[in-house]
């Protein structure tokens, strides 16, 4: 896997993000670092979580809030329900590309050994062979306005990207578009995403910084909003969604010098994944 000192790599990503070359910053992570390329291995189990509450609880529609590039986690929901999960995903922004989507298709149809759907190259496309409406740019306030509701909202290593505000907005968004009794099933990497590409620091190293200093790293590109375990679950409790299953990952060991805001005698700080089943009682 490529790497990259996570100091320069932030640096880069600011300068990027400062003079708006989204396109050419793409380039390089397809192309150069192949950051963006697919590999569903490692995913699999993930879904996996998804998929046992979704065939469980006879989900008929699901929502994914940022789904990325390459539509994957759908991509493997289609194969694996048979076309029968309505699925519609939306982003902040059009991430979308057509080539990636086809080669998570083809590693998807070889592994699950089922001959591999037609090729894409269009919204109708997608929605046509996958059951997959594809909405960008779009926000969860557009679905109020339309009255759209789902059993289920589904994300996988996507709300540690959100800002606290925004995820004050999305959990009190998805009150309303998921219908009572509906569902959130969420998968939260706790890590320092940094450390995915630089294997000299420590899992957990984002925690040595206090907000003030972590601002200096922080960007649009990665943006970390460094919650803890225990933070997830206040703001479900807060936003009146049950807990009806949680799974929580291994306990990483906490950095030297680990910065006040996180207590070292609370080991929920130190989780680096968790699994989250919530009900909606709005």
């Amino acid at each position: 896997m490529f790497q990259i000192n996570w100091k320069l790599k932030s640096l880069l990503y600011k300068i990027f993000s400062q003079l708006k070359l989204d396109k050419t910053l793409y380039f390089i992570q397809k192309y150069v670092t192949e950051r963006s390329n697919v590999d569903i291995k490692p995913s699999v189990r993930l879904w996996n979580l998804h998929s046992e509450n979704i065939k469980k609880h006879q989900i008929k529609t699901v929502l994914e809030i940022g789904a990325g590039k390459s539509l994957e986690q759908n991509i493997f929901f289609s194969y694996f329900f048979n076309n029968s999960l309505e699925q519609t995903v939306i982003d902040i922004k059009k991430m979308i590309d057509f080539d990636l989507v086809n080669e998570a298709s083809k590693q998807i149809s070889e592994l699950l050994n089922v001959q591999k759907l037609k090729s894409v190259s269009s919204y109708d496309d997608l929605f046509n062979f996958y059951n997959i409406k594809y909405i960008a740019p779009y926000k969860t306030q557009n679905l109020i306005e339309e009255k759209k509701v789902f059993d289920l909202c589904i994300s996988t290593t996507t709300l540690e990207h959100f800002s606290i505000r925004d995820l004050r907005t999305l959990f009190k968004d998805l009150g309303i578009v998921l219908k009572k009794g509906g569902y959130i099933s969420a998968i939260i990497d706790y890590s320092d995403h940094y450390s995915h590409t630089d294997r000299n620091i420590s899992e957990l190293n984002f925690l040595k910084y206090s907000e003030k200093q972590w601002q200096n790293y922080n960007n649009t590109y990665l943006y970390q909003n460094r919650l803890r375990h225990d933070d997830y679950v206040k703001l479900l409790n807060e936003y009146k969604f049950i807990t009806h299953k949680i799974i929580q990952g291994n306990i990483g060991k906490p950095p030297e010098n680990l910065n006040e805001k996180f207590d070292l005698n609370n080991k929920n700080n130190f989780i680096l994944w968790a699994y989250f089943f919530a009900i909606n009682s709005n």
